[in-house]
């Protein structure tokens, strides 16, 4: 998931653009799934979910990063700043 490590974008932005390539893979591996079973289309449809893992991946960690940050309210951060 290359487009999480983009920080000019807004986390909106790229998890929509992460969900567009999942809907875009999804498709493709829908339209392969009618033909013959061959060593390449194998190898495609590999690569494709490689990509859907990928960006599912990609998503859960920045959901997990936005979380723990909205999580974390100023007075924590200074009062931890005060322990350490």
């Amino acid at each position: 998931m290359r487009r999480m490590k983009d920080s000019s974008k807004s986390f909106d932005c790229t998890v929509r653009d992460s969900l567009s390539t999942i809907k875009a893979t999804h498709v493709r591996l829908h339209l392969l799934n009618g033909t013959c079973a061959t060593a390449a289309l194998l190898a495609s449809q590999i690569e494709l979910y490689d990509v859907l893992l990928g960006e599912i991946c990609g998503i859960h960690t920045s959901l997990a990063r936005d979380l723990a940050r909205t999580r974390m309210t100023p007075g924590d951060s200074e009062r931890s700043g005060l322990n350490a």
